[in-house]
């Protein structure tokens, strides 16, 4: 939120692009990045439109732009649906296998746990998976999950991740091409580069009613 690289990098005038959304500056940083608001909004709205009404969200430290869009998205999603927001249910531990079981085994130890998760990344779920089956919790038997970034490993997980992916090889292309621009022509004007996601349904999600 508060990056002093970003800040320094300004002060002077050394050329950078932002893989991600600038806290402030907007108007100054060329950046590319996914909607995130958007893209976890989605992800939970998929949640909903199977049944789901007790979904819990596990984030990373809210230092991180990216988590803060991602839990306005999953709390839109939420309101539209008339969901109530559970404060209980909104968990945030650092982008760590370790946090994703920790995240887990305070969410299932409430009077009413929930019946799926949201998890901001791939890494994360996989201690979630973890720890879901050390408690003998079936994945999506019992809970389903919906995570993000769609890294190679979200697909070789007992059951696949259901993730979204945010083309990360765009990301780091665009990236790369727009300093490239900027380096060349002093001159070149500041972009907003928005890279599209897609959710890829896998086998950690089911219909609530099958439960």
């Amino acid at each position: 939120v508060e990056d002093k690289i970003i800040s320094y990098l300004l002060k002077r005038n050394f050329p950078f692009v932002l893989i991600g959304k600038p806290y402030k500056n907007i108007e100054e940083i060329t950046h590319v990045d996914n909607d995130n608001f958007r893209a976890m909004q989605e992800a939970t709205e998929h949640l909903i439109m199977q049944g789901h009404h007790q979904i819990a969200f596990i984030g990373g430290c809210l230092e991180l732009v990216v988590t803060v869009e991602r839990l306005l998205g999953y709390e839109r999603a939420l309101r539209n649906a008339g969901i109530e927001l559970k404060n209980e249910y909104i968990i945030h531990e650092e982008f760590l296998r370790e946090g994703g079981q920790e995240a887990v085994k305070e969410l299932m130890s409430l009077e009413n746990p929930p019946t799926a998760l949201v998890v901001v990344d791939d890494f994360m779920a996989l201690g979630v998976l973890n720890t879901l089956d050390e408690l003998g919790i079936s994945v999506p038997e019992d809970i389903s999950i919906v995570s993000f970034n769609n890294v190679l490993l979200s697909e070789m997980v007992k059951p696949p991740l259901t993730s979204v992916d945010i083309n990360i090889f765009d990301l780091g292309y665009q990236a790369s091409k727009n300093l490239i621009q900027k380096i060349e022509n002093s001159n070149e004007p500041i972009k907003r580069i928005i890279i599209p996601h897609k959710l890829i349904e896998r086998s950690s999600c089911c219909h609530l009613k099958n439960k």
